[in-house]
């Protein structure tokens, strides 16, 4: 029986010391020379975002650019927690305007800012789509059901260990 007590112990200790996953996305250039953002954990290595869009160069923010800034933003998410949820909403820049943004949720506000859209895109369907690529899977953009209205925006979760799974 002290046997026993003693291995339970034991084992809980052990699963007390483990420690989580560790992600960690980084911005680098692929074969191709295109700006990608890549998410680790362990010795694997996915794709997440490539980042093609040029719609926004006249901004200032060619995909180099936004490679640079969302993919530290997606880090800064993951490391506080809120990596969970995805939202769109207003972020404020240093002028004060607001810009339409991807952000994340732990209710009904956006809590990290991801990355900003412009005015004229639809957001819910960058959110969609967004979700679709974080959650390894941007096939299922335009019919991704596990998004969900709430607080009168839509919100999508967000697993971001089942992009190790997408080539299993």
């Amino acid at each position: 029986m002290v046997l026993l007590i003693s291995l339970f112990s034991l084992n809980l200790v052990l699963i007390g010391c483990e420690k989580p996953e560790q992600v960690i996305f980084s911005c680098e250039r692929d074969g191709n020379g295109e700006y990608v953002t890549r998410v680790k954990n362990g010795g694997r290595t996915q794709d997440l975002i490539q980042w093609r869009r040029t719609d926004f160069v006249k901004a200032g923010f060619p995909p180099q650019r936004r490679c640079n800034e969302v993919t530290p933003r997606l880090q800064e998410a993951y490391d506080n927690g809120s990596l969970k949820n995805l939202t769109w909403g207003y972020s404020e820049a240093d002028n004060l305007k607001q810009y339409k943004s991807l952000c994340t949720t732990t209710g009904k506000d956006c809590h990290t800012l991801i990355l900003t859209l412009l005015e004229a895109d639809d957001a819910d369907k960058e959110l969609k789509e967004f979700s679709a690529v974080l959650n390894g899977d941007a096939s299922l953009a335009y019919q991704n059901s596990f998004c969900a209205v709430n607080n009168y925006r839509l919100s999508c979760p967000i697993d971001i260990f089942r992009v190790f799974n997408q080539n299993k």
